[in-house]
């Protein structure tokens, strides 16, 4: 059985921590963390799924966000703890650049190690915290 997100507890929190929120359809929330940086949140229902991530770019993952905190180690983070992270800079956004164009963008904790190795000409990698 799936775990919807639960979005009117996000959208509470959300302008209690005061981002920008809007709701986009009964099972979509978009939450402005700055300017352009808008993080969705969405039910599925017809696929019994949940998918989140930043408008616009690809990456995203479905149901708790796993991300890595050091070497074999990592946290899962349900939709309420994504956003209790980001606030005060436990998770980062980041995003890569390919000749000045945003190509993707996702969040990373701020213990990951990030892997450089594969890096080509004119590609770019932007790691930060919310102001």
């Amino acid at each position: 059985m799936t775990t919807y997100y639960d979005l009117d507890m996000l959208q509470a929190y959300s302008e209690e921590l005061g981002f920008s929120v809007r709701r986009s359809s009964p099972d979509a929330l978009e939450i402005q963390l700055v300017d352009d940086v808008i993080l969705e949140f969405r039910n599925l229902r017809d696929e019994e799924d949940t998918i989140a991530g930043f408008r616009g770019v690809p990456s995203h993952f479905h149901g708790k966000a796993v991300l890595e905190t050091g070497n074999s180690t990592h946290v899962e983070l349900d939709e309420l703890d994504v956003l209790k992270g980001i606030k005060p800079g436990e998770i980062l956004i980041a995003e890569r650049y390919v000749d000045g164009t945003l190509r993707d963008r996702w969040i990373a904790h701020k213990h990951e190690k990030m892997d450089v190795k594969y890096i080509e000409p004119g590609e770019e990698m932007r790691i930060y915290r919310l102001p």
